[in-house]
């Protein structure tokens, strides 16, 4: 279905357009502007994942051959939500979004879908890696609250995270002791953060949380 993307004939043109990253560099984000797929064809890359006060969590690792979706460089953006390092000199190829929809589309409604649910899962799995990269516990539980509560039910409100999910499964997921996540929660609590109740947490104050810093929970 993407063969035309890639193999150009007498009815298509490449879809795909070549940037050649330097060692060292992070790809420009005017070249990424709503590109929504890249395929490696040289070279090494470290993809990184960036929260809402611009910090940069490392979550992949890309060499040649491989292919990675470009997310959150859409118009009127400000800030995109991931970001690309060579660590060698590279060359990829990036494809316009609208131009892997069109040709999926054209595959029939079950590929679109298909494509869809691994773009999401594609993204829960990110952004659980982005919070884990946090430099420490309560910055790593704050992102947590925030990606599971923008995964788990996508434009829900408020933002929940389900009673279902207990301390273990929250530090299960961060790597970290269970009696951290009772402490760092209790903190936010009390801070207004968040609130919990026989539905589990609601997130009251998103802007704080996904500013909250190491000594977040001290306080």
């Amino acid at each position: 279905m993407l063969h035309d993307l890639v193999a150009p004939d007498d009815a298509h043109e490449c879809a795909f357009q070549p940037l050649t990253v330097e060692s060292r560099q992070l790809i420009p984000v005017e070249s990424l502007r709503k590109r929504g797929l890249a395929l490696v064809r040289r070279g090494h890359l470290i993809r990184a994942h960036v929260d809402a006060s611009g910090a940069h969590s490392a979550i992949d690792a890309v060499g040649p051959g491989s292919c990675f979706p470009i997310e959150g460089f859409v118009d009127g953006a400000e800030q995109p939500r991931s970001s690309v390092f060579a660590v060698t000199r590279a060359l990829i190829c990036t494809c316009e979004e609208q131009a892997v929809h069109d040709t999926l589309e054209a595959g029939g409604r079950e590929a679109l879908d298909l494509y869809a649910l691994e773009r999401e899962a594609s993204r829960r799995a990110e952004r659980l890696a982005g919070a884990r990269a946090r430099g420490s516990s309560p910055e790593k539980v704050a992102a947590l609250l925030c990606a599971l509560a923008d995964e788990l039910r996508p434009g829900h409100a408020p933002q929940r995270i389900p009673i279902e999910f207990q301390h273990r499964d929250l530090a299960g997921l961060l790597s970290i002791r269970h009696e951290s996540v009772c402490r760092i929660l209790r903190a936010f609590e009390r801070q207004g953060l968040i609130e919990r109740d026989a539905e589990g947490i609601a997130i009251t104050d998103r802007d704080r949380l996904e500013r909250v810093g190491p000594r977040t929970a001290r306080s």
